[in-house]
């Protein structure tokens, strides 16, 4: 419930108010975009902390530039059919390959990954 109440406020952000002001962010993915995909993967507590953060380093004292989303989950391994994926979840340390480490699939396993947003075929065209 108060997920879906902070991405409503997000994305009507995006929508209308941001688009008055055009680009200000120092940083990609954008503020809101960063906050949105943080709020889709985390508690809204820990979320909201995260954007809070954000957002108030966003201004002339600090540098800006790429930074992506980093959460904490738990990758589990499924087999199915490949879909058009909306977010690639990159793990922040690629372990040492040795049989030991190869996935088993019963096993899952908790990784910091960064949450990169996929981008349909239409935007790239454009």
């Amino acid at each position: 419930m108060l997920k879906r109440f902070f991405l409503f406020l997000i994305s009507f952000y995006q929508r209308y108010i941001s688009t008055l002001f055009g680009p200000k962010c120092r940083y990609y993915p954008s503020c809101s975009e960063y906050s949105k995909q943080v709020f889709e993967f985390q508690n809204p507590i820990i979320a909201f902390l995260k954007t809070f953060l954000r957002v108030l380093s966003c201004n002339q004292f600090f540098q800006g530039g790429i930074s992506y989303p980093k959460i904490r989950k738990v990758l589990r391994y499924s087999f199915m059919p490949p879909k058009t994926p909306k977010y690639w979840l990159i793990p922040t340390k690629v372990k040492n390959f040795t049989f030991k480490n190869l996935p088993c699939v019963t096993r899952d396993s908790i990784q910091n990954v960064y949450i990169i947003k996929n981008f349909s075929k239409v935007s790239r065209a454009q």
